[in-house]
């Protein structure tokens, strides 16, 4: 039996979570991996808490972190920038495993960290989904496998406010005020809303399955702030729920990173994903297609992938394979010779769904369908209910075929200079196949 001295960074709701865990659950997690757990230290700038730190040390100062003798690994779950990103690099370059759930670090300075004996020893399991293990899926389960394509509704808050939105036909800003009550938005939401959280984990899954390094700037990124209740009944009559989705996919042009909006049919799995939960469907040659589907947050959901890292490292520190004194050829990072070209979102072709508000005048449609037309774009289907006595406007909704992304968003440009749209159209992209 080894025992694992761990110190904590941090003493927010995950770590808090690693604290329950440990307490409930150390003989449990002994009996499956033969490591047995302890927190000698815990550091956070906030005062001590009054909470079972288990015996642990206390101290308002990180740095302790690094120096205590006693502390076999450190888990980083302070979370922001420059802090966290120090202690994680620092901790490495003193040989000491590393657990953190810091997916905004990891995707700016992913290459960085993974470099070396980072590969080793540091591990982010809780980064990506909570406590979905998406990670250890890429990286153990399908390793063998080629990856054709990763569709993920990986940020539970915007699926909370699309659910509400779509069972309540509550309008969105009043949706997002309930979910910062409830604790499922933060007071600023802009990383949720605006789909940073979400690129930040797309770009931790496409660097792990798809190209081999953690690049954020290839990844499209674009929010849910657009939709109305409006839509969400509309792709209804389509056929579709909209989610917000992080998409990879494997192509003869190379491989698309994208995170928006997305039409997705209503029978396919990821539709009815509700609530705050998380999945992540991918499709490969050997396994065919997997659903990875769980809580994407909270406390001990994410702090059970922080502990599944733990005990992961510790069982490979009891062995004495794969964590040790450093070799010459841990100290160049590993990339890929023949890493995929990605394709520039401009490129990426998918059908489009369009609500158009016009004005309520006969021979509307043959001018939208003609300006469209003017592009080479084919309509799928088309909606245009009567207006109502206390409209002004009335909506054409419309599903295109497949266009490039280029070539839509200057029929767009096009469309709304017409005089007869009254105001600003909505367009949203439908999912490739899942």
């Amino acid at each position: 039996m080894t025992e694992i001295k761990l110190g904590i960074a941090g003493l927010g709701t995950v770590a808090q979570g690693v604290l329950e865990l440990i307490r409930r659950n150390n003989a449990l997690m002994r009996q499956r991996s033969g490591v047995s757990l302890r927190v000698v230290r815990v550091a956070s700038r906030r005062a001590k808490p009054e909470i079972d730190l288990q015996g642990a040390h206390f101290s308002t100062d990180i740095e302790d972190l690094l120096t205590d003798p006693n502390v076999d690994m450190i888990l980083e779950l302070i979370g922001g920038d420059t802090t966290a990103l120090d202690l994680i690099r620092r901790g490495l370059a003193a040989n000491k495993p590393v657990v953190t759930a810091n997916k905004a670090i990891l995707a700016a300075h992913g290459n960085e960290l993974m470099a070396g004996r980072g590969r080793q020893l540091l591990r982010f399991e809780a980064a990506v989904a909570g406590a979905i293990p998406i990670i250890q899926g890429l990286s153990g389960g399908l390793a063998a496998n080629r990856l054709g394509g990763l569709f993920g509704i990986i940020n539970g808050t915007c699926n909370y406010i699309f659910g509400e939105m779509e069972a309540n036909g509550t309008a969105f800003d009043e949706v997002l005020a309930e979910a910062q009550r409830l604790g499922y938005a933060e007071a600023d939401p802009s990383f949720d809303i605006d789909g940073i959280d979400a690129a930040h984990k797309l770009t931790i899954l496409l660097a792990l399955g798809f190209t081999g390094s953690f690049d954020l700037s290839a990844v499209f990124v674009e929010g849910i702030r657009h939709v109305t209740v409006a839509d969400i009944r509309f792709a209804q009559e389509l056929g579709f729920k909209i989610k917000h989705l992080g998409i990879i996919q494997n192509t003869d042009a190379g491989v698309e990173a994208r995170v928006h909006c997305a039409l997705v049919p209503g029978d396919a799995l990821l539709a009815n994903v509700n609530g705050v939960m998380n999945a992540v469907q991918i499709n490969s040659d050997g396994a065919g297609e997997t659903l990875f589907s769980g809580p994407g947050a909270g406390g001990e959901a994410t702090a059970s992938a922080v502990l599944s890292d733990v005990l992961a490292l510790g069982a490979l520190m009891a062995s004495g394979n794969g964590i040790g004194v450093p070799s010459e050829s841990d100290q160049s990072s590993e990339r890929l010779s023949d890493q995929p070209a990605l394709v520039s979102m401009s490129d990426v072709s998918c059908a489009n769904y369009l609500r158009i508000p016009t004005v309520d005048q006969p021979g509307v449609f043959a001018q939208v369908t003609q300006a469209l037309s003017e592009f080479s774009i084919s309509i799928d289907a088309a909606i245009q209910h009567e207006a109502s006595s206390n409209q002004s406007a009335v909506d054409i909704v419309l599903l295109t075929d497949d266009v490039v992304e280029g070539t839509m968003n200057a029929a767009l440009e096009r469309l709304q200079r017409l005089d007869i749209v009254a105001a600003d159209i909505v367009r949203l992209r439908v999912a490739p196949t899942l």
